[in-house]
């Protein structure tokens, strides 16, 4: 998406903006992470719409949630996160962001378990 070069480049500012909680203010087109139906794990996606403190979320896999927008934090995944990505198993393993293109949506992961390094993007991975 041409947005995500938007806010790659605004994660700081919007972040100098900081809501009590640890939370920011959050506007449409904003990349950010929220929990998918109420779990605990942040999944990455751009805001749709908002409406006072309701945002509607188109996450990196497809998928659309509207929720509060006090859950929703500032994308943050840069070289060195801790993530963890959906191997071809279909199980979740912990990795560790290598790079991420200019996209904004692909990049590269080292599984911690034995060290494979893979090609993905963003919509196959959380957060917590």
């Amino acid at each position: 998406m041409a947005m995500r070069h938007k806010v790659i480049a605004t994660v700081a500012m919007v972040a100098a903006f900081a809501l009590p909680g640890g939370m920011a203010a959050q506007e449409v087109g904003d990349w950010v992470l929220s929990p998918w139906r109420g779990s605990s794990v942040l999944y990455p996606g751009v805001i749709e719409s908002r409406t006072g403190s309701i945002v509607t979320i188109r996450f990196d896999d497809g998928d659309v949630e509207t929720r509060q927008a006090n859950t929703v934090r500032p994308f943050d995944w840069r070289p060195g996160s801790r993530i963890a990505c959906l191997w071809s198993d279909n199980k979740w393993y912990a990795a560790t962001v290598r790079s991420i293109a200019a996209d904004g949506f692909t990049m590269q992961i080292r599984y911690d378990d034995d060290g494979v390094i893979e090609n993905t993007n963003t919509g196959r991975c959380r957060t917590r």
